[in-house]
């Protein structure tokens, strides 16, 4: 983003976890103007940020390291999975009357980092002598 000057109010990196962190406190209020248990939306809305950050991991370290990036790219996104759905079957069994509300929390801020992932890892530039998509 930049502002009339041209010079950049944040970075592209910086979207998605801006934004994921307004998404948690959204999901904090609407839990307490609802009446549902706001420990159980926070934790929902967090997943999503952990989702984030484990995926932005991920994806540097594949790109450093070429030779592996497929079994980077497939063993982070294992990891995600496993941290999500422990973390809710954990909430399900432990806390069953708040397991909705940290899975639609969950859901909420899932679904708007996949709005934010296309801005968040741009596709790396191509190699000159290549072609790409233009």
């Amino acid at each position: 983003m930049t502002h009339a000057g041209g010079t950049r109010l944040i970075s592209k990196q910086a979207i998605a976890p801006v934004v994921l962190c307004l998404v948690v406190a959204a999901s904090v209020v609407v839990a307490a103007v609802i009446g549902k248990p706001v420990w159980a939306a926070a934790l929902g809305s967090v997943l999503a940020l952990v989702y984030w950050a484990l995926e932005a991991l991920a994806w540097r370290r594949a790109r450093t390291r070429r030779d592996l990036a497929l079994g980077v790219a497939v063993g982070g996104m294992a990891l995600r999975l496993f941290v999500v759905l422990v973390t809710l079957v954990l909430v399900g069994v432990l806390a069953r009357p708040a397991f909705a509300t940290a899975a639609l929390s969950f859901l909420a801020g899932f679904t708007a980092y996949l709005g934010l992932r296309p801005l968040t890892f741009a596709p790396a530039p191509a190699r000159s002598g290549q072609a790409g998509a233009r």
